[in-house]
């Protein structure tokens, strides 16, 4: 490989290496939004409204850490270059917080456990940005040309979805277990255990394989114009003028409002399976596969859909039957309409409705994603 190859081809294999490491960033996504508030609430025993507050101030502080570990990397200078060096540190403390997170001291008492949950939860997500952030800003310094950066982040959605997904249906169908005392897999204290080693090896692993397979790029990268260190104060002035302009506030806004819907139904969504569809942890890991099949889906008809209606027009529609259709089960359950608990057609027809939604509200996400 030349510098000039290097910054307008990047070859499959190093595409896979890179877009593995969303593998880690997908384990951590995935245990934040669909385990730990029932894990903390249903088997620790903790108020579900304190456990909400300690995950969200994981969050307050995750975004006050996300300008400043991005303003570090951009000027950091090592024979390493400025990202590596941070994904190579992320890896083991991101691992054994994540380890730490699933397995708290029971006996302590409550206001200890919420304060556990609440820094360790903080550490998670630091260390993950420690990760995430450098390796995000890799996509620009491998080449310039658009179609390549459009390629190389389609590696990472892959990865980050089918990562999710495939952890998700090994926990449901393996790791959540049934015993004498538990005879529900996921309010099993054991099955968390099992699931934070689980995932914590797989964290690791992406996380090093990542780093280790994109490695050989580091004296190729493209490094933009050098930036002088600037102190927190002038960080957080220019991010406040960014802020202020209108329109780009609007982008943000939108994105808060659906991360705040994605996080509630996601939260939410082991909650109405295990206690009002009354669903076992096997039936679990058989209606995850559903997201398998609507990202493959999506992926095909996104362009064809957006070609056909316009980029607009086929978000907003989108949108808006993936909401309606996504409450579809529970209304009608409400007025004695749909199958009841027990039925063998109930899994078959909450994985069909799982199709629907999921395929159109992938599409309003891919659409975002090619832009």
């Amino acid at each position: 490989m030349t510098a000039t190859s290097a910054r307008i081809k990047v070859d499959t294999r190093t595409k896979l290496f890179y877009g593995f490491g969303s593998v880690a960033y997908g384990i951590k996504d995935n245990g934040f939004r669909a385990l730990l508030l029932i894990y903390y609430n249903q088997v620790v025993g903790l108020p579900a409204g304190l456990v909400a507050t300690a995950i969200m101030i994981a969050l307050v502080v995750d975004s006050v850490f996300d300008p400043i570990i991005g303003q570090i990397s951009d000027t950091w200078h090592s024979k390493w270059g400025r990202r590596h060096p941070f994904m190579y540190a992320a890896a083991p403390p991101s691992a054994l917080s994540f380890l730490m997170l699933w397995n708290p001291l029971l006996r302590w008492s409550q206001s200890a456990l919420i304060a556990y949950l609440a820094i360790t939860s903080v550490i998670v997500r630091t260390f993950i940005t420690l990760f995430e952030i450098p390796n995000s800003a890799l996509v620009s310094e491998f080449t310039t040309n658009y179609d390549e950066r459009t390629s190389i982040i389609s590696y990472k959605y892959l990865f980050f979805f089918w990562g999710s997904l495939t952890l998700s249906v090994l926990t449901y169908r393996v790791l959540m277990v049934t015993d004498a005392t538990h005879p529900v897999g996921q309010l099993n204290p054991e099955s968390y255990v099992r699931y934070g080693w689980v995932a914590s090896a797989l964290m690791l692993a992406a996380i090093l394989i990542s780093s280790l397979g994109t490695h050989r790029w580091i004296p190729l990268l493209r490094n933009a114009k050098q930036i002088g260190k600037r102190s927190l104060m002038t960080i957080a002035k220019e991010m406040y003028q960014t802020l202020a302009h209108r329109s780009f506030l609007m982008v943000p806004s939108a994105a808060l409002c659906k991360g705040m819907a994605i996080g509630i139904s996601g939260s939410l969504a082991l909650y109405m399976n295990t206690f009002f569809w009354q669903l076992s942890a096997p039936q679990l890991a058989f209606l995850t596969l559903e997201g398998f099949f609507t990202a493959l889906l999506a992926a095909w008809l996104t362009p064809r859909v957006s070609e056909y209606f316009g980029k607009k027009r086929s978000i907003i529609w989108s949108l808006g039957l993936s909401l309606v259709i996504g409450v579809t089960p529970q209304v009608l359950r409400v007025f004695g309409l749909f199958l009841e608990n027990g039925s063998p057609w109930l899994v078959p027809a909450l994985f069909v409705h799982g199709l629907n939604g999921g395929f159109l509200s992938r599409i309003e996400i891919r659409r975002h994603a090619r832009r």
